[in-house]
């Protein structure tokens, strides 16, 4: 006969051992169970069963004791039979044994402290009430309140979750070098490797980076040793001194995008970049588990190389491209001003057939502050639903935010918007990886950060059929095909693509 004292130590050996009865190499059997318990109680076996059938009663008193917390394949009356298929233990029910266990010890179970709250009159309401306590941890939870409810509903799923993993895994990590903000450094390398009188001859603004550190390096036994070493880790904005240059008037609005450099009075900068520039850090082929929303060939299946049709978009038939996981296009909007490229009208944009391009899938299209909302009546029209929106903050030369834009009516331009919109219901995206802002240096006319291409890979998979629309050479790159009239020739490496596209300028010319 079993006194109810025994069981206090079975409810410690399931309570912090459960998890092992049940996997591998005990997978539940009854008579290993047995062994580890009495190893587990090894100090007091005084009342512990020593034979198997002794065991057996035990585990049968102790099911009737907490309500059957614990769950065989079969019933434990089977295993004292001369069965071929004895019971096993397939599960644990913890809160029943974390109960028995605080009643064997003659303490009440502890009870989560009940918070007076506003009675709520619909789920928003609900969810909305604000926190009262600390965190929960949901692995431990016994019993559902409101707390609980919220904080289930907030966790990230597991999808949410290794999806981040993998990025985290996968992304290439590039260097970050700190910015020096001693000007004393910066003019001092300026006069040796930038403002001499035998240098005036060629264009600062244009002299390659390795030319200047050659100079700065073949003078160096004239310079303080702490300017020449942070030459080498840190980024210096060197000033470019012209004979025309007036210091007095300070820096130029424009810095580095200036269109008149060479006349223009005020102050502009050269950026020297260090020379102990850490690589790339190379991304390896990681072997995850995780591949939803992947391809099965994408382990070992080369990225397209870059593809690009030169065309006017309006006249291009889109069904010859076949379809498309994203879709990015930057349009160069009518903003009633004078620009140094062709413009897209409203009603051209408007009639453009995006809807032979994706059955599901998204599109991120570039708005100025002026076409927003032509940009979302295009995307309704065309069959999307405007799901989210990211900005470009834009950050000059000297990286700082920029105060004179060159657009603008009212107010001077410092950010673009990229509207995002959704068609279908593609569950094979990655999302919550990424932010919805970036902050990137401005660089040529109408060019986009990087960034956002990295992000968009991440969201749809490198392997993902991505499009450009009226992208420029400087946007061409792996796994995408860009199209617009910018471009030189065509360049098409997809089979049915290339042969559509010969096909339709046959016709065409015929």
């Amino acid at each position: 006969m079993h006194i109810l004292d025994s069981f206090h130590p079975f409810t410690e050996f399931l309570l912090s051992q459960g998890d092992a009865i049940l996997s591998y190499p005990i997978n539940g059997d009854i008579w290993k169970m047995k062994g580890v318990f009495h190893e587990f109680c090894k100090d007091d076996t005084y009342h512990i069963p020593t034979t198997y059938s002794d065991f057996i009663n035990y585990l049968q008193l102790f099911q009737t004791l907490s309500g059957r917390s614990l769950h065989f394949s079969r019933d434990l009356s089977f295993a004292l039979i001369n069965s071929m298929s004895q019971p096993k233990l397939t599960w644990i029910n913890y809160v029943s044994v974390r109960i028995i266990q605080h009643r064997l010890k003659g303490v009440p179970p502890p009870v989560e402290e009940i918070v007076k709250r506003k009675e709520a009159t619909s789920l928003l309401e609900f969810i909305s009430q604000e926190e009262t306590a600390s965190s929960i941890d949901l692995q431990k939870v016994t019993r559902l309140t409101p707390k609980t409810i919220v904080a289930f509903l907030r966790k990230d799923t597991a999808r949410t979750t290794l999806g981040r993993q993998r990025a985290r895994l996968t992304t290439l990590k590039a260097p970050f070098h700190q910015v020096c903000n001693d000007s004393k450094h910066a003019l001092v390398l300026a006069n040796s490797g930038l403002n001499k009188r035998e240098y005036a001859s060629s264009s600062k603004q244009l002299a390659p980076e390795f030319i200047v550190h050659q100079r700065i390096h073949q003078g160096r036994n004239l310079l303080p040793i702490e300017v020449y070493q942070c030459s080498l880790n840190k980024i210096h904005f060197l000033p470019i001194l012209y004979s025309h240059t007036d210091v007095s008037l300070g820096d130029c609005s424009y810095l580095d995008t200036c269109h008149k450099m060479r006349s223009c009075r005020y102050l502009h900068y050269y950026t020297l970049n260090p020379t102990k520039t850490d690589s790339v850090e190379k991304a390896e082929q990681k072997k995850l588990d995780y591949t939803l929303g992947q391809c099965f060939t994408e382990s070992f299946r080369p990225i397209t190389p870059p593809q690009w049709i030169n065309c006017d978009v309006r006249y291009l038939p889109f069904g010859i491209l076949g379809k498309f996981a994203v879709i990015i296009s930057d349009p160069a909007w009518d903003i009633h001003m004078s620009l140094p490229y062709g413009t897209c009208k409203d009603d051209e944009l408007l009639q453009l057939p995006m809807r032979e391009l994706q059955d599901e899938g998204i599109i991120m299209l570039w708005v100025t502050g002026r076409s927003i909302e032509i940009g979302r009546k295009a995307l309704y029209k065309w069959g999307y639903q405007i799901s989210d929106e990211m900005i470009w903050i834009k950050l000059n030369q000297l990286k700082r935010t920029i105060v004179t834009g060159r657009t603008g009516h009212w107010l001077n331009h410092s950010k673009e918007h990229l509207l995002v919109g959704l068609k279908g219901n593609p569950r094979w995206l990655n999302l919550q990886i990424d932010t919805d802002v970036v902050v990137s240096t401005t660089r040529e006319t109408s060019r986009k950060p990087d960034e956002f291409y990295d992000i968009i890979e991440r969201l749809v998979g490198a392997h993902a059929r991505k499009l450009e629309i009226f992208g420029r050479t400087h946007n061409t790159r792996p796994g995408w095909l860009t199209i617009g009239n910018q471009l030189q020739g065509v360049s098409l490496h997809e089979p049915e693509v290339r042969y559509n596209y010969e096909l339709y300028k046959s016709q065409t010319l015929s």
